[in-house]
């Protein structure tokens, strides 16, 4: 027995491992976020908070007192700082030339960004407004390398976390969790995109595992104040995980036999302030003042000098209001809504209800608090899916913790929870390979591209390799084996009756192709062309086809069982 465990404990580590090689080799082309975010990391290396110097290169920006910055928070560029000037230092902008210039003479280019403004409407000349876009693009090699120290290997731990915390609820399945978090979610997308939601995630995340490994054992008041440094760091990171920091204050103070609970909120707190405190200090130097935000000042139009209008985020508290209905019918059915493109979620819900009914209710608590509030923010924000986002992105610190619900639901739900999973992870890889920060395309938009070719670059396309699909050959064997990994890691189970696990599965194939109509999203499955059924069509054959030969390899199993059986020998006597 110790054997086998061993063998799923190396199978688990194995499969997040080539999941994590699978993110490294995509190269994603880049938009307003991650040219923000690039724009940071180079002034900060200039030693500098404002990015007058590149402002061009991106609309998430803000206008303060004659300069411009990033509208983004400076824990990303923070991080990923080292690794810019590490990288300047041995030369790598000439390298970067090189392999973009390499990937410019591909059959589809995508690294200058789709929605970069024509610079000639603010009086560029065409020869200027050239080597802007050639800067852009030059740029994206050392992004892609920054992407690796700032989202691929912080979404590997958070993968890691997650199953650690999984396999001490529902022992066995936590690898199974883990990838289906990294394969069927939005997760698959920004894990390799320079974006900072994954990283704040992960330190979120991983201050909820402190706590929760301390609330396993004896009460150690370091373990809270170091969870709650790790909850500041992510808001440091990205503003919003104040949210889930504030959560899991309230699961830190309420331990069963506690210490002083005055005690345990003084450490949390105190950890908390030292984790905030560097982006309190980057306000202080940019902007004047610890408290004053570059969002409150973010750019809305573009003028002749780049600011000609403010105000973009002026509504209600930093362009969060009262939750609209109409934005959470949209957040759940809309053409890129959480049922629509990864059903699998809804069986993270169901998870941590089982989770809660087993004798765990503080964490499961903990799993509804977070995914309730960080729905009514995004319902209540006035861009509800962050943009051109497959999904909406201000809910990835949501769901890590749904992944530990499905868990759960992998142990007792297995044919509907599979059934579920596969439609999810058809729909992000398409997303991945593909272009996923599709906008209002919809996703009709990635079958399109899958069927013509023009799939995201990865570092095969730098090294000249320009047919797109031996480009990323590399990427879906890594996903393959991290598949095969988590299956090899998961105990076998008994799939029983695929009747309502059919059922399911055609619900949502209604669901994700009448739910847009539903939700008045202009773009949907019925007029969007007959591209925008075939992933649909694809995601429901693949996963019945796995559902019925699972059964059918379960049915032989039985019936060679039975062949064994003694004729007219007692119950008892049966050969195992």
């Amino acid at each position: 027995m110790p054997q086998r465990v061993n063998g799923g404990a190396r199978a688990g580590l194995l499969a997040i491992a080539s999941l994590g090689v699978a993110w490294g080799l995509v190269m994603h082309s880049m938009g307003w976020a991650q040219q923000a975010n690039s724009a940071q990391v180079r002034a900060l290396a200039a030693g500098e908070a404002e990015i007058d110097r590149w402002q061009w290169e991106t609309k998430d920006k803000a206008w303060f007192h004659g300069h411009f910055y990033s509208v983004k928070a400076p824990g990303l560029a923070a991080l990923t700082l080292p690794a810019y000037l590490a990288l300047d230092a041995a030369g790598a902008k000439s390298v970067a030339r090189d392999a973009a210039a390499n990937a410019r003479r591909a059959d589809h280019p995508r690294w200058a960004p789709p929605d970069h403004p024509d610079l000639s409407q603010y009086g560029f000349s065409a020869r200027r407004a050239h080597r802007v876009e050639v800067r852009v693009e030059n740029q994206a090699p050392i992004v892609w390398a920054l992407t690796l120290v700032g989202a691929v290997i912080p979404a590997v731990a958070l993968l890691l976390l997650v199953r650690w915390v999984a396999e001490r609820i529902e022992p066995g399945y936590g690898t199974a969790a883990a990838i289906t978090l990294g394969l069927g979610t939005i997760v698959m997308t920004f894990a390799a995109e320079y974006f900072s939601h994954v990283v704040a995630a992960t330190l979120g995340f991983a201050a909820f595992a402190l706590l929760f490994r301390e609330r396993e054992g004896p009460a150690r008041i370091g373990l809270v104040g170091a969870a709650g440094l790790l909850a500041g760091l992510a808001v440091t990171v990205e503003y919003p995980l104040g949210l889930l920091g504030a959560i899991l204050f309230a699961y830190a103070v309420a331990r069963p036999r506690p210490l002083r609970r005055l005690r345990r909120a003084a450490a949390y707190a105190a950890g908390a302030a030292i984790g905030t405190a560097p982006a309190l200090a980057f306000n202080l130097w940019a902007l004047s003042s610890p408290l004053r935000f570059a969002y409150s000042h973010a750019v809305a139009v573009q003028g002749l000098t780049g600011h000609a209008e403010l105000g973009l985020n002026s509504s209600g508290f930093f362009g969060i209001d009262l939750p609209r209905p109409g934005a959470a019918v949209d957040l759940l059915l809309a053409s890129r809504g959480l049922l629509t493109l990864t059903p699998v979620l809804a069986m993270g819900v169901v998870g941590a209800i089982m989770i809660r009914r087993r004798g765990r209710p503080a964490e499961a608590a903990v799993i509804g608090a977070v995914g309730i509030a960080y729905f009514l923010y995004n319902a209540g924000y006035w861009l509800p899916f962050g943009g051109g986002s497959p999904g909406p992105r201000f809910f990835i610190p949501a769901l890590p913790f749904l992944a530990i619900g499905l868990a759960s639901a992998y142990r007792r739900l297995p044919a509907l929870t599979l059934a579920l999973a596969i439609p999810s992870v058809t729909f992000m890889v398409a997303g991945a390979l593909t272009f996923p920060l599709i906008g209002d395309n919809g996703t009709g938009t990635w079958a399109n591209q899958l069927g013509s070719g023009a799939l995201e670059q990865t570092v095969l396309t730098v090294l000249g390799v320009h047919n797109g699909w031996l480009a990323v050959a590399p990427v879906l064997a890594a996903v393959a084996a991290a598949i095969a990994f988590a299956a090899l890691a998961t105990p076998q189970f008994r799939i029983g009756d695929v009747r309502p696990a059919v059922a399911a599965l055609l619900g949502w194939a209604l669901v994700s192709v009448v739910g847009p109509s539903v939700a008045g999203d202009p773009v949907t499955p019925l007029g969007d062309g007959p591209a925008a059924l075939t992933l649909v069509v694809l995601a429901v054959a693949a996963s019945a086809t796995a559902l019925l030969a699972l059964r059918y390899r379960e049915r032989r199993a039985d019936r060679a069982t039975e062949r064994l059986i003694a004729p007219g020998a007692p119950v008892g006597e049966r050969i195992s």
